[in-house]
């Protein structure tokens, strides 16, 4: 089956018939996820392929005394030069999802981006508390550094990104100094840069969703009985480590979403602008938390690859979009 669509109305339609899930039950919501896939199988929304990519499922090593980290490599196979890696992070509140969470859109980028595409299972809360996800990214994007040649891409070009709890991810991997000891147990040790974060709604301040009016409690899970979760929480903000030289940083954003607040996106981008680090805030008017609508969908992707270009990451990349 081959990929053309990056909004599809008839998985958009059945996705609104979703009840909201209950993130206060993690295994509730683990079990809801499951029971959604099965159902949009059912309904004939299978798991979509493309000719044009080989998928490689693998596993490499996590931070020093911690399991494997499974990754999934989306290869374009008519690709014979070098170019942009796109390293994408799931999203699911980093208590739930894993490598199909994000498949469809880690396809999209390597059959219609041209982009070898790796998407990363890093460890779930609350069995694994912060912060192991920002660790495994982290060494993942180590992983992903040492081996550009083998797997065709410039490691002078790798983008990492993300929705949600991958927009976090997906700043942290990026934004991290080596000082923050976040990388320090990952066993291939090089330094890591990339070349462009693209966020997408992700949390800047992990503490604003502990306490007061934004407080989360799947916030709270991320921390397990850890006492010191606030100094925790300030080590994974994004906001914390704002500084000059950081890679350009594109988030996407919705002006009414709840879940993670738009309040995060706009302190990040002034924070940004005011360190004079290259950044755009795109404002979904009316936007929540993702489902957003097909035309503003496609004003996501042309901002996106847009931005790419602009910031060099590949002056032919592939504009994204409809048949």
């Amino acid at each position: 089956m081959g990929l053309r669509r990056i909004y599809d109305p008839t998985v958009e339609a059945f996705a609104k018939t979703i009840p909201r899930l209950d993130a206060s039950d993690v295994e509730k919501i683990r079990a809801q996820v499951e029971d959604y896939r099965n159902l949009m199988e059912s309904k004939g929304m299978a798991r979509p392929t493309d000719i044009r990519i080989k998928e490689i499922d693998h596993s490499i090593p996590g931070p020093e005394g911690t399991p494997d980290i499974p990754i999934r490599i989306y290869m374009p196979k008519k690709r014979t030069e070098a170019g942009p890696g796109y390293v994408n992070f799931h999203g699911g509140g980093f208590i739930f999802g894993d490598l199909e969470s994000e498949h469809h859109r880690s396809l999209l980028m390597a059959a219609e981006g041209g982009a070898v595409t790796v998407g990363i299972d890093y460890r779930l809360a609350p069995e694994n508390p912060f912060p192991a996800a920002v660790e495994d990214c982290r060494c993942a994007l180590s992983w992903v550094i040492n081996h550009a040649e083998e797997y065709n891409f410039d490691p002078e070009k790798i983008v990492v990104a993300g929705k949600s709890a991958g927009g976090h991810l997906s700043l942290t991997t990026g934004m991290l100094p080596a000082s923050a000891g976040l990388d320090r147990r990952c066993l291939a040790q090089k330094k890591l840069k990339v070349a462009a974060i693209i966020n997408w709604y992700g949390i800047t301040d992990v503490n604003d969703l502990l306490d007061g009016p934004n407080m989360k409690s799947y916030a709270v899970a991320w921390f397990g009985s850890l006492s010191n979760r606030q100094e925790i929480a300030k080590r994974v903000s994004p906001l914390t480590y704002v500084r000059p030289g950081l890679p350009p940083i594109l988030t996407i954003h919705g002006d009414v979403e709840s879940t993670f607040p738009y309040s995060h996106a706009v302190r990040l981008h002034k924070a940004l602008t005011s360190a004079g680090v290259a950044n755009q805030l795109l404002t979904i008017a009316g936007g929540k938390h993702g489902g957003f609508t097909e035309k503003q969908v496609l004003k996501i992707y042309s901002t996106t690859v847009n931005f790419l270009k602009r910031h060099g990451i590949e002056k032919r990349i592939r504009t994204v979009s409809l048949p």
